[in-house]
């Protein structure tokens, strides 16, 4: 049984493609080496379009695989043997929440019922950050619904594209993070990612997991790779 994994944000730019892909691009290969594999649920196609780019420059075998799913039913089909085959899988989920329309019709808020933890990112910015609170909102009911589960879902969050604490924006969002713990006692990634033009480089094969690295972007994101990955395994 594999842990299903989402970062999931209704608000565009916060990073959710970009994470995911670092995460899994790193996670596939050493010293991790575990089974991933991506659905790319999104209707923007980002990744998969992404990894059919790659492939084109490369004769490599690709580290894990990617597939889209334009449908929920279309996952639906084949999330148990996923789910039984991989040791990750990641799901890309469409940005926006769907739960205006009527339950049955529902589709972004559905696919939520699949992921053993959600990771949300909250980024610096009035817009972002209320984006991001009423995402919260939303996904700490379904949450909720879902806590006598067998496979209950857990929500935690981390500080994205953050700047070192140089700005007002980063100052102001670090309060309203602890306020937000305080408030829903949900859980945040100590490890902030920081607005590295290195990982707006990233591809569906490369991964820059190295502790050893001598530049900061690496550093950082090899952090973040190692608490996340005690965070669910």
């Amino acid at each position: 049984m594999s842990k299903i994994i989402a970062i999931g944000n209704q608000k565009g730019g916060t990073g959710k493609t970009t994470v995911t892909c670092l995460l899994a691009n790193a996670l596939s290969q050493p010293p991790f080496n575990l089974k991933i594999f991506v659905a790319d649920c999104d209707p923007q196609q980002s990744i998969i379009r992404r990894r059919l780019s790659d492939q084109k420059q490369t004769s490599d075998p690709a580290p894990y695989k990617v597939a889209f799913y334009n449908t929920l039913s279309e996952l639906q089909a084949d999330i148990e043997r996923l789910d039984k085959e991989n040791d990750v899988l990641f799901l890309d989920l469409p940005g926006r929440l769907d739960t205006w329309r009527p339950a049955d019709q529902q589709e972004t808020a559905r696919f939520l019922q699949y992921v053993d933890v959600l990771f949300i990112p909250f980024c610096p910015g009035n817009y972002a950050l209320e984006s991001t609170l009423d995402y919260l909102r939303t996904v700490l009911k379904i949450a909720h619904l879902r806590k006598d589960n067998p496979r209950p879902m857990s929500v935690v969050g981390f500080v994205n594209l953050y700047e070192g604490g140089r700005t007002v924006d980063d100052r102001a969002l670090l309060e309203e993070v602890a306020e937000i713990q305080v408030l829903t006692k949900i859980k945040f990634l100590e490890t902030r990612l920081q607005r590295y033009a290195l990982f707006r480089a990233i591809d569906t094969f490369t991964t820059f997991f190295d502790q050893a690295g001598a530049d900061r972007a690496t550093l950082n994101i090899s952090k973040f790779i190692t608490e996340f990955k005690k965070s669910i395994l």
